[in-house]
């Protein structure tokens, strides 16, 4: 491959590197059409079968989730942040062994589907604007016992944003 690159005029280097380049900008654009609808759908029912083998929640409500939304300006979010957290979910909830052991048939097919269409869609290697918030939530969930458990609860909020994004129409 190499010796291809360096017998390669430059012009046509340049030419390649470019239309690479503008493809995947454009990609992030696209995730609203690969992420399908009905793995959505099967991984809200599922995860709602999961939410119902939950231990109850005793202590008083407290949210891990950054209050983020898709639609308003101040903390809206995007793909990018969607990515970070299906990261962070399987990092740190979903591998854990209490949670892996109420997981419903295929989950785990779901959620590697769901994170593998992230990756390929968003082709920004820049850091989120709330990298910190992601982050101070992943430190929570690993913090207390019942942070992955708390987390399943809230993955539902995930999926919702992820549906309101492959609604919103392109401008």
């Amino acid at each position: 491959m190499s010796l291809l690159v360096t017998t390669m005029p430059v012009h046509t280097l340049m030419l390649i590197l470019i239309l690479v380049s503008t493809a995947t900008a454009q990609r992030g654009l696209t995730c609203r059409e690969e992420v399908p609808t009905e793995l959505i759908r099967d991984l809200w029912s599922r995860t709602t079968q999961l939410i119902d083998k939950l231990p109850t929640e005793d202590p008083p409500f407290w949210r891990l989730l950054p209050k983020f939304c898709t639609k308003c300006p101040k903390d809206a979010i995007g793909w990018l942040e969607l990515r970070d957290l299906i990261n962070v979910y399987q990092r740190s909830v979903f591998s854990q062994d209490a949670v892996q052991k109420l997981l419903p048939p295929h989950y785990n097919d779901l959620l590697y589907r769901l994170q593998d269409t992230l990756m390929r869609c968003v082709s920004s290697s820049e850091p989120s604007k709330w990298r910190k918030k992601i982050k101070k939530m992943e430190k929570k969930i690993k913090k207390k016992a019942e942070g992955p458990m708390k987390a399943v609860a809230e993955f539902t909020f995930i999926l919702r944003w992820i549906d309101e994004l492959t609604q919103q129409r392109a401008l």
